[in-house]
């Protein structure tokens, strides 16, 4: 099922080493396409709540929408934020939890270098305006190429370690390049999510909190009426 959840993941210009660059979202289209939400009377909320509305009405919000990033960059922060504070935006964040406050190529596509993840500091300053904040995993390792044993690490360490930092629970959960299996599915299920979202593998026709789809925001979309054109399908009026 495809609800009213669009994601980034970089907003940031890319660099010269960046072989694919569909992730990276310019900062200034970045708040073009925010402040175009904003003008259209689409209402925001984080993933819970829009989650928690769907549970209790069978619906998800009139306007409602729900901005997310994956793999928690430093950019989200230098770039994004601002945006959001400054149009008074909820969001959520998909954490890759070994790699708050590091350097990392992790999450990179072949060929790009380290890259700068958030901050403790800086995502318990973000968590204080109201962003939420869920993981993408222990080391954003593809989940439907590893073991049961191996999953369950990655979904319960990073739960455990990123509660430890925001002092609040971790109910949301992203798969790393939206790929998942029943065994990964049950797994999340079982460490104590309320919710888990793949890209475009989960099921069209009905409402599954563990395999829910979501809308990529990519270079490509770069003017306003091809973002419009992706964002107003998925909102319920």
């Amino acid at each position: 099922m495809y609800g009213p959840f669009i994601f980034y993941h970089k907003i940031d210009l890319p660099p010269p080493d960046a072989k694919i660059r569909g992730g990276y979202t310019p900062p200034k289209r970045f708040a073009k396409q925010m402040a175009f939400l904003k003008k259209q009377g689409f209402v925001f909320y984080t993933v819970s709540d829009m989650i928690d509305s769907y549970l209790k009405h069978g619906r998800f919000p009139s306007r409602g929408i729900a901005i997310t990033f994956d793999d928690g960059w430093n950019d989200n922060y230098e770039n994004a934020f601002p945006v959001l504070r400054q149009l008074n935006i909820k969001a959520t964040v998909f954490l890759i939890s070994s790699c708050i406050g590091q350097i990392s190529n992790k999450a990179q596509s072949v060929g790009e270098g380290p890259r700068a993840h958030l901050s403790k500091l800086e995502i318990r300053e973000m968590q204080e305006y109201g962003i939420e904040f869920g993981s993408h995993t222990l080391s954003h390792k593809l989940l439907d190429r590893i073991s049961p044993e191996e999953v369950k690490i990655e979904v319960e360490q990073s739960k455990k370690q990123l509660e430890d930092i925001l002092k609040a629970p971790c109910n949301v959960f992203a798969y790393p390049g939206g790929h998942y299996d029943e065994v990964a599915r049950r797994l999340v299920k079982d460490a104590g999510y309320r919710v888990a979202f793949t890209t475009r593998y989960g099921p069209v026709d009905h409402f599954d909190p563990f395999a829910l789809n979501r809308t990529e925001i990519l270079r490509r979309d770069r003017f306003v009426y091809q973002f419009a054109r992706k964002v107003r399908p998925l909102v319920q009026v």
